[in-house]
């Protein structure tokens, strides 16, 4: 049925939904760029660079391509020479604080948290540590450890402030190594410290103000390291995030920061950059919440996630450039896997188990009968229904009064044809032709 312009009809409320189909595509389409975008090293096997318009490799960006494959359980062909491109960039020092660790191509030869915390995490999380030709995962762990500030937290090496997002690749490395070493705890107290109900989110720093990015990746830190957790500290940042989460923005942005590595007071030695895309690790962030996903707003946001393909420069690019970033690619990998490997139910939930069809009750709402859960029909709308169509009415209720004119014999069926009748149906034929013709081209009145 046509309505006029500027007055649709009411649609019924949408049923949050994910097709696991299109989420089988997007993780098929970010695995073909990472074929296509692997390059060999200058010397020594290869990887990926974070800006995958780059040749050259660098050891934060090949971990992170290696940890999707093996996140998705996919073989690799390149897996072995990328192994060794690891390998051969491993620190190896008589200093204890320098060796075991990872370099940045920014960080001026220098070891420093956000390198190595990645490539432990994905030695880990690949079971690399029986391999021969592996970096040496122990001295990767012990170096996290060492540079652990006596604070808690991280920054990028030690005596360097320590920062919210650092501190999460740490525990999140050394979760996976080691869950019940001291240090693990120490960062979780240092990440819960001054978690009030007031003031339930993080911020780049522990005095910094609160994001969605820094909030989501803390709460999905804690939930790895600390699984299982109702601390009412977290179910207020949970809540948080869920008021502050816009699921159709992408979060994306750059968090920058100078590092000293002669500890707090020197000068400066270079400037660190971290690419945040935030969408992705608060829909992680959610599928945590210990009271069950929220439904419609990880629905909205899986929607945002997927709506455009992999290689897209919006999804993939620096803000405001159109290069592809392997930062966005690889986030988007971890969510998508999130979503898959989902555990659908939580503690105390009911499940429903239809023939063709499953359903779960969250715990908090077990004393709804099932039907008052389900979607409603919106009720008929009776004034909404008069103001587009009251032209129709009228005519109608002209016709019918007519009609009992000619029946009361007031006047004859000929006045009432010529009168009433043929007007109608070439007002509607008028009508309906008009509606066909095509529209004018923007800009034309």
């Amino acid at each position: 049925m046509n309505h006029r312009p500027n007055t649709p009809a009411p649609r019924a409320p949408v049923t949050p939904t994910i097709d696991t189909a299109v989420l089988e595509a997007r993780l098929s389409e970010s695995f073909d760029v990472l074929h296509e975008t692997y390059t060999t090293g200058p010397s020594t096997g290869g990887g990926w660079y974070h800006d995958l318009t780059r040749s050259e490799p660098g050891p934060t960006a090949t971990a992170l391509g290696l940890l999707a494959f093996a996140e998705a359980g996919r073989q690799f062909e390149y897996f072995d020479q990328a192994l060794a491109f690891l390998t051969a960039r491993q620190t190896s020092s008589g200093d204890p604080l320098r060796d075991g660790g990872w370099a940045t191509q920014t960080s001026l030869g220098m070891p420093v948290v956000e390198a190595t915390a990645w490539i432990a995490r994905f030695l880990a999380r690949g079971r690399c540590h029986l391999r021969d030709d592996a970096p040496d995962v122990r001295r990767a762990y012990e170096w996290l450890v060492r540079n652990q500030n006596p604070d808690g937290g991280w920054g990028s090496l030690r005596d360097c402030p320590s920062r919210v997002w650092l501190t999460c690749l740490a525990v999140r490395a050394l979760s996976q190594l080691n869950p019940y070493h001291p240090a693990v705890e120490r960062g979780v107290e240092w990440l819960m410290a001054d978690r009030t109900g007031h003031r339930p989110a993080w911020g780049p720093t522990s005095s910094a103000g609160p994001t969605v990015t820094h909030t989501a990746f803390a709460l999905v830190t804690l939930a790895e390291a600390r699984p299982g957790q109702r601390d009412e500290r977290l179910l207020a940042a949970y809540d948080w995030l869920r008021e502050n989460l816009d699921p159709d923005d992408e979060h994306t942005w750059i968090e920058t920061y100078d590092v000293s590595p002669h500890g707090t007071g020197s000068k400066p030695v270079w400037r660190l950059a971290l690419w945040h895309y935030g969408l992705p690790i608060a829909l992680e962030a959610l599928l945590h919440d210990p009271r069950g996903a929220p439904g419609p707003l990880v629905a909205r946001a899986v929607r945002t996630l997927v709506r455009g393909e992999v290689t897209g420069p919006v999804l993939n690019g620096y803000p405001g450039s159109g290069r592809t970033s392997l930062w966005t690619l690889w986030w988007r990998v971890e969510a998508i896997l999130a979503i898959r490997n989902l555990l659908v139910t939580q503690p105390k939930d009911v499940m429903y188990l239809l023939p063709d069809a499953m359903l779960v009750q969250r715990a908090h709402a077990r004393d709804l009968d099932l039907p008052e859960l389900l979607p409603r029909r919106p009720r008929f709308d009776v004034a909404g229904q008069f103001r587009r169509h009251w032209t129709v009415l009228v005519l109608g209720l002209v016709a019918a009064a007519s009609l009992g004119g000619v029946l009361g014999k007031v006047w004859t069926w000929r006045e009432f044809w010529l009168s009433v009748i043929l007007p109608i149906v070439l007002t509607t034929w008028t009508e309906a032709v008009r509606r066909r013709r095509p529209a004018d081209p923007p800009g034309v009145r």
